[in-house]
């Protein structure tokens, strides 16, 4: 399978909102109101925690996860579980199904 491409999450902040915490556009795709949850939720897990020891714990590129905290990038599978074992804490939303962008 093809790589998707994605506008960045951040690109779907309202006007006025900032990254992560938004708001976001009410047109925003799921993954951009996934991606700005698990920022929020990771920001907070992380604590004082520096990204490189963060990372570093994930055994994953900071540069990749500064581009993720940024929302440049949308995370896969892989990172946000290891974020959560590195974290100890759970990073994926509980977002509602019926979010208004979503299609049939």
């Amino acid at each position: 399978m093809a790589a998707r491409k994605y506008a960045p999450p951040r690109s779907w902040v309202a006007d006025g909102g900032e990254w992560p915490g938004g708001p976001l556009r009410s047109d925003a795709p799921p993954y951009a109101v996934v991606t700005s949850s698990i920022v929020s939720a990771y920001r907070a897990a992380a604590g004082t925690r520096s990204l490189r020891s963060v990372a570093g714990d994930a055994g994953i590129d900071p540069t990749s996860l500064g581009r993720m905290l940024n929302g440049e990038t949308v995370p896969d599978v892989h990172t946000v579980a290891v974020l959560e074992v590195a974290l100890g804490a759970p990073l994926w939303p509980d977002y509602p199904r019926s979010h208004p962008s979503r299609t049939s």
